[in-house]
């Protein structure tokens, strides 16, 4: 068998997952759509009543159709593969999280959300309530606790693979446990919404923080590492003798066939990690090659969401190729870190891995614990502050956010933490060098592509700092498009991210200097290729905004089949962002004389006046 060979079917994984939900609804529509595999998976990774998993038989639409045909002609060309994969897939379903590590994720999903509710409703701290969105999310999350993913009524149907009865045994053993009885009883008496208060703003909050709290102790006592040979047999045994499959992600970019790096074999251990907002397995693959690769197994509760970064991925890998392309870029060693992310079922993904990269959060936290203070205690003191001005009758204005930001890094968040923690990691002047130089260079990049492709805000549990290199990965990027109008929100105190701490860390002239020659010679670089960003743009630009569509006539009208974008609006839409983005992009790398746009742009970043604007949750201290 060619290498060539298995290229559509492994970078097809998670198109694979999917086929026996095609296969049932083109047999029989009369079986309900939780009597395939990944239907039962999708389901239940979305939290689905047993009412709506009973709604009604899958239609099998025109693009089922296709892709059934194209999986039968692939089976027919290549069936150890086929069975590879779907055996491999099927293990998958052993790597979802405990209940504990569940309702944990959710909780703070629902806390982010809280927060984006107080920052939109400062003007009166005290008196803002629950929004109906978020509100329904937290009633959702009470009615599901524990068993959100694990869903008895939804997987307890009909199943096509023992992994899948297992998972339905193990959510069954979930809901007889007594200590989680106990624990749902009291999660349900504190979320009562029908007591008086409880859709203040605050009191959620207070509410969240405390079973955050709780559950992070209970997951800090559950084993952190497992054996594969426990429950996954068939992964345990799996060799480059049972079929030639690739490594995830290999054929995201193109490259001879001889240099694709097949898997010879899972490694024995599984650890247990918390990255990426939530409780990963890292799954250890040694290639054929001999070398050893890291990849987290990801629980994703959208499905939407998850595939709009892996556009932005997309869009950054074919970047990297311009980036290698020109003198002043390559001297500089300019190159997007970009993880390989790949879709393995409706709601789980498998995420190339660093496991010496840390978050600037948990940095953030790490020294917080030795200064014994809580990490979200600025911001729990930026709301009390403001709570306190609002009291005495005025409003907050500017000076008093300033005030706020000023009393937040004097008494609690100083701008030395991320170079204490830096000097600390790295004792030799040569490693603290590197280190330094490289993620200068990786900050400039990173800030480059969220101003100028118009992303969503840097927060510090997105930067991933690889602590072997400098290197810095971003995980949940996505393009910033206004819900209502379709556009790009290009109104943001601060272009990208360069807070206290980190213009501390870089220093000044590494500000002025390599950061600012850094984000010029990138910017000049793309600007280069006559066209050619612009239709890369437009090709994925394209789909977002299809998504978009989608998702706005989703929450219009829910349960009615969605309709085609127009294509003078879609046109109308994808050129306007691409000019947008092409402008921004012109700005950047052409001169005034001696003076560069980016020259006036970095400043504006660190500015304290824009700074004090931004929203408490994006620490802009750290």
């Amino acid at each position: 068998m060619t290498s060539a060979s298995p290229a559509v079917t492994t970078s097809s994984t998670s198109a694979t997952t999917s086929v026996a939900a095609i296969r049932s609804a083109l047999s029989s529509t009369s079986e309900p759509s939780t009597s395939s595999q990944s239907a039962g998976l999708s389901s239940s990774s979305a939290g689905v009543s047993a009412s709506q998993s009973e709604s009604g038989p899958i239609r099998a639409t025109p693009a089922m159709w296709r892709c059934s045909r194209i999986m039968h002609m692939q089976r027919d060309l290549h069936p150890t593969i086929l069975s590879s994969l779907e055996g491999i897939v099927d293990q998958m379903v052993w790597f979802r999280e405990t209940w504990y590590e569940e309702v944990l994720r959710q909780l703070r999903q629902g806390l982010t959300k809280c927060y984006v509710v107080a920052f939109e409703n400062r003007s009166a701290v005290s008196e803002a309530t629950v929004t109906p969105h978020t509100l329904n999310f937290v009633k959702k999350l009470v009615s599901t606790f524990g068993i959100g993913v694990e869903n008895v009524s939804a997987v307890s149907q009909q199943f096509s693979s023992a992994a899948s009865e297992s998972l339905a045994r193990r959510a069954q053993m979930t809901a007889q446990d007594p200590v989680f009885q106990k624990m749902k009883q009291q999660f349900t008496k504190d979320f009562d919404f029908k007591i008086s208060g409880a859709t203040k703003l605050h009191n959620l909050i207070v509410l969240l923080k405390k079973w955050i709290k709780l559950l992070e102790a209970k997951t800090k006592l559950l084993p952190k590492i497992t054996l594969i040979e426990e429950k996954c047999r068939f992964l345990s045994n799996f060799s480059l003798q049972t079929a030639e499959v690739e490594l995830p992600g290999e054929f995201l970019l193109p490259k001879h066939s001889h240099y694709y790096v097949r898997i010879a074999r899972f490694m024995p251990k599984v650890e247990i990690v918390h990255k990426l907002n939530t409780a990963c397995r890292r799954l250890y693959i040694r290639g054929h090659n001999g070398k050893v690769y890291p990849y987290l197994v990801v629980n994703d509760a959208n499905l939407t969401e998850a595939r709009r970064e892996e556009r932005v991925l997309q869009l950054l890998r074919m970047m990297n190729h311009y980036l290698t392309k020109q003198k002043e870029t390559s001297q500089r060693l300019l190159y997007f870190t970009v993880p390989r992310v790949v879709a393995v079922a409706p709601q789980m993904r498998l995420v190339e891995d660093n496991p010496a990269s840390t978050s600037l959060l948990d940095i953030f936290k790490q020294r917080c614990a030795k200064r014994a203070i809580e990490y979200d205690a600025p911001i729990t003191r930026y709301y009390d502050r403001l709570a306190a001005v609002q009291q005495r009758g005025s409003q907050a204005s500017h000076q008093v956010l300033r005030d706020l930001l000023k009393d937040i890094m004097t008494n609690q968040v100083p701008r030395t933490i991320l170079k204490e923690w830096a000097m600390h990691t790295f004792q030799d002047a040569t490693d603290y060098w590197t280190f330094r130089a490289n993620f200068t260079s990786q900050l400039a990049l990173e800030g480059l592509a969220e101003y100028v492709l118009h992303l969503t805000r840097l927060n510090p549990d997105m930067m991933y700092i690889h602590k072997d290199s400098g290197y810095i990965s971003v995980s949940y990027f996505k393009f910033d498009i206004d819900d209502q109008s379709g556009e790009f929100d290009a109104n943001r105190p601060v272009p990208f991210r360069l807070t206290p701490n980190i213009a501390e860390f870089i220093s000044q002239t590494g500000v002025t200097g390599p950061l600012t020659a850094a984000i010029v010679s990138a910017a000049r670089c793309f600007v280069q290729p006559q066209f050619k960003l612009g239709s890369i743009l437009k090709a994925i630009l394209r789909d977002e905004f299809i998504t978009w569509h989608k998702k706005k006539h989703d929450e219009a009208s829910p349960g009615e089949p969605p309709t085609d974008m127009a294509g003078d609006r879609l046109l109308q839409l994808v050129n306007k962002a691409v000019l947008a983005i092409t402008t921004r992009l012109q700005e950047l790398a052409t001169f005034d004389g001696a003076v560069s746009r980016v020259g006036k742009l970095v400043p504006l970043a660190h500015n304290f006046d824009n700074l004090c604007r931004m929203d408490p949750s994006w620490h802009p201290w750290l």
